[in-house]
């Protein structure tokens, strides 16, 4: 009767057993079997798009500039604030803007506690009529980890292109921001500060009311933004 070995490991050791048995050594050769070659994982995975995240209308900018009133002793800051901001901005994994991020600011709501020095800032300082919003689009930060935590505090540099006027100028800022889930407020503060020159305006001059005005305009942006939860 003919045995049919289905295995050829089992050949070798069969063959093995039958040259001890006549006196012979055998040292079987066991042929491992090569698997087929599978497919490499990719090392590299996909890169994820950005989180958007969309400005609130709490938002607002605020400038300060020293000046001198007539008639006061000691000079002050002027301090004028804009609202009614908007946009949205997408922050990549590589701590750049998407194309697209921007924030509109109205000049057109810029006030103060004197009407009338708001009257001449947005008439002849800004002209506002034909100038009626500034605009920052961000362009990357520096010490910012990405992806952000869902909740936190961070502190980071930012920096874009401040357009007011109808002249951009790229600018910086210093950044302390918090996100709660969905929820993203930040002090963004211009350093460093701005001049008059760097927008193509000059500063404001009014007679019999302004002594003097320093060429220095120290900006800051609050900004409330809403965006992904996770």
């Amino acid at each position: 009767m003919m045995i049919t070995l289905a295995r050829p490991r089992y050949m070798v050791v069969v063959a093995a057993i039958l040259a001890t048995a006549c006196g012979g050594t055998a040292t079987p050769s066991i042929e491992t079997p090569t698997l087929a070659p599978t497919a490499a994982a990719s090392a590299t995975s996909a890169t994820p798009s950005g989180a958007a995240w969309t400005i609130t209308d709490k938002s607002k900018a605020t400038i300060r500039v020293r000046e001198q009133l007539v008639g006061v002793s000691l000079p002050s800051d002027a301090v004028l604030t804009a609202t009614g901001a908007k946009g949205s901005f997408t922050l990549n994994s590589d701590g750049t803007f998407a194309s697209g991020s921007k924030i509109t600011i109205d000049l057109t709501t810029l006030s103060s506690d004197e009407s009338a020095r708001d009257s001449f800032i947005k008439r002849d300082t800004l002209q506002v009529n034909q100038f009626p919003t500034a605009e920052f689009v961000p362009t990357k930060t520096s010490g910012l980890a990405v992806p952000l935590a869902t909740s936190g505090t961070f502190t980071f540099t930012l920096t874009g292109n401040m357009t007011i006027k109808g002249k951009t100028h790229e600018v910086s800022f210093d950044v302390t921001a918090k996100r709660d889930g969905g929820d993203l407020t930040a002090t963004a503060t211009a350093n460093p500060s701005w001049k008059f020159g760097d927008f193509g305006m000059s500063a404001p001059a009014v007679p019999l009311r302004v002594v003097s005005v320093t060429d220095e305009i120290r900006a800051a942006i609050d900004i409330v933004a809403t965006g992904p939860k996770g």
